[in-house]
C-alpha cells in the first residue's frame, strides 16, 4: 500500500510548498465521508483545483473546462498525475453541451462526490461571481448535498491569479 502513504506525504509537502493553511469543520468533513455531496468553492486561480485536491480529505470527481481538463498539456498532464495518485478523477465540462455535467450526474448517481467550481470562471477581483446553473442542475437531479468551501489568498498570486499583487501569497482553504 505505497500509494496511501505516498499521498499523505505528497500532500502534506505540496501544501507547505505551496503555502496552505486548511482549516476542516468536523460537520464537513463527516458529510464528505459518509455521504455524496456536491462541493463547490469559489474560484480565484489557476491553483484552485489543485489545492481542492490535495486539502480534501477524500478523492473527489472534478468537473474541469474543457480548455484546461484536454487542451492544455501542462494541465491535462498535471490532472493525470493527481488522478493517477488517488487524489481524484477528472470530468471534462464544456458549457456548450450536456455530456459534462451529465458525466458528474452518474458519478453522484455511483455514490460519489464531485467538486465544482460554481461560478464557471475565475474571479477578476476575487470576489464571487454569479454562479452557472450546473450546481442547481446537479442537485436537483441527484438530491445530494452541497458542501461549500472557501479559498482565501490565491487571488493574490501573480502566476496563477488574473489580477494578483504577490509573488506566493499565503493561501487558506476552510472545509
Amino acid at each position: 500500500m505505497l500509494r496511501p502513504k505516498l499521498r499523505l506525504f505528497l500532500r502534506s509537502v505540496a501544501l507547505r510548498l505551496l503555502r496552505v493553511r486548511t482549516t476542516y469543520c468536523a460537520a464537513t468533513i463527516e458529510l464528505l465521508r459518509q455521504e455524496r455531496v456536491i462541493v463547490c468553492s469559489n474560484h480565484v486561480s489557476l491553483l484552485d483545483g489543485v489545492i481542492v485536491a490535495l486539502a480534501s480529505p477524500v478523492p473527489l470527481t472534478f468537473g474541469v473546462d474543457t480548455d484546461f481538463s484536454r487542451r492544455s498539456k501542462v494541465a491535462s498532464r498535471g490532472m493525470a498525475v493527481l488522478s493517477w495518485l488517488g487524489f481524484g478523477a477528472v470530468v471534462p465540462i464544456d458549457g456548450n453541451s450536456p455530456f459534462g455535467i451529465r458525466s458528474l450526474s452518474k458519478a453522484l448517481d455511483r455514490g460519489e462526490s464531485v467538486m465544482l467550481f460554481p461560478e464557471g470562471q475565475i474571479s477578476e477581483t476575487g470576489h464571487p461571481c454569479a454562479e452557472q446553473p450546473g450546481v442547481t442542475w446537479l442537485v436537483r437531479r441527484s438530491g445530494a448535498k452541497v458542501v461549500r468551501i472557501r479559498i482565501l489568498g490565491a487571488e493574490r498570486s501573480r502566476f496563477f491569479a488574473k489580477s494578483g499583487d504577490k509573488l506566493w501569497p499565503r493561501i487558506e482553504i476552510q472545509f
